[in-house]
């Protein structure tokens, strides 16, 4: 237990230095969560913060109390239990006072109740890239209307490059499905997540076809019916990652039907990362697929928080510097534009497209 302590301090204290995150004087307001999540209030306060709320609730994740426990016993480990305090409920109080709300898990949505309290020098590191936002869980508009900043994390920013992370877990997927060798389909875009993926599959040797929507792929998506009707029994695995186009990948009316894939090559093992397939019909088929929980388009099924602690750390510490350079700047009196256009120049930050681009 002791050597787990200093490992898990020295990678802590590793990650506050490798991203130069300074939180000295800010207050923070995240979750506090079990697993591998649990760490997030404990790194912000290790990276200076004046102090750190921690939302948390009881979920299928495990019980609220136990969450607070286990949080500030190993924040006492770390010598920052003083400065962090878990909440059992949204806390509005918290929250006027708070520089820097993370858009995690306990916290969301990201609605009016929330952003209504904040002051305008607050801001909201999304703590992922910008194509991820959800309307149904952030409220975005509305913190525009109120000018409380909010950019992603480049998760391809040299300083938290996450494209290794995302190479390793494919190859942790094809082999818990018990790929020993033979031929994998991918199905994705690019450049995250699928082209970690195809490219560190190729790197061992893995002769790999990849279908996507585009011309950057092996095959576009409207090729890939007929390719499989004729090529679908040669495969051993195939792989859905894709997060951009919400087309129907896998189903009745999909670009692949399920049971002609069951049909053509009843031993094929498919493991989904993300995108858009009919759950039921896949639960249904007799096919062999991993995870078990499918989770609708728009969410990742099968995370970078399977590989451990350090790619949720990694990424997290990411989003906390994002917010730092927010924070600092929106602090100094910068307008939202002139603070989106520093941060973007001095952080791994992420704008948003189009219309709802901070600086057009």
């Amino acid at each position: 237990m002791k050597h787990q302590r200093g490992n898990r301090r020295s990678l802590l204290l590793g990650l506050v230095k490798q991203f130069n995150l300074d939180l000295t004087g800010l207050t923070v307001y995240t979750e506090a969560a079990s697993g591998h999540y649990l760490f997030t209030p404990i790194l912000a306060a290790m990276a200076g913060t004046e102090f750190v709320y921690g939302q948390t609730r009881d979920s299928h994740f495990g019980f609220a109390k136990d969450i607070e426990n286990n949080t500030l016993e190993i924040a006492q480990m770390m010598g920052v239990s003083n400065r962090i305090k878990i909440l059992t409920q949204r806390s509005h109080s918290a929250l006027a006072e708070s520089d820097i709300i993370t858009n995690s898990g306990f916290v969301r949505p990201i609605d009016e109740d929330l952003i209504g309290g904040l002051k305008t020098s607050a801001v909201i590191p999304l703590m992922w890239e910008t194509w991820e936002y959800r309307e149904s869980d952030f409220d975005l508009k509305y913190c525009k209307k109120r000018d409380i900043l909010v950019l992603g994390t480049n998760e391809r920013h040299p300083a938290c490059d996450m494209s290794s992370y995302i190479g390793w877990l494919s190859l942790k997927l094809i082999f818990e499905l018990g790929f020993d060798g033979g031929h994998v389909l991918v199905l994705g875009n690019a450049p995250i997540p699928v082209g970690p993926i195809v490219e560190y599959m190729r790197r061992v040797n893995i002769d790999v076809t990849w279908v996507s929507a585009k011309d950057d792929g092996d095959l576009r998506y409207e090729e890939v019916y007929s390719h499989f009707q004729s090529k679908g029994a040669r495969y051993d695995v195939m792989i859905i990652a894709e997060h951009e186009n919400s087309l129907l990948l896998l189903g009745r009316d999909g670009i692949l039907d399920i049971e002609m894939i069951r049909t053509i090559n009843p031993d094929l093992k498919i493991g989904v990362i993300c995108g858009n397939i009919n759950a039921e019909e896949l639960e249904n088929s007799g096919l062999l697929y991993l995870p078990k929980e499918i989770l609708p388009f728009g969410y990742i099924s099968y995370q970078t928080y399977m590989l451990g602690e350090r790619p949720v750390l990694n990424l997290y510490t990411a989003g906390l510097k994002v917010g730092e350079a927010m924070a600092r700047a929106r602090l100094k009196g910068l307008s939202p534009r002139d603070s989106a256009i520093y941060v973007l120049k001095n952080s791994p930050a992420m704008d948003f497209e189009g219309e709802l681009a901070w600086v057009q």
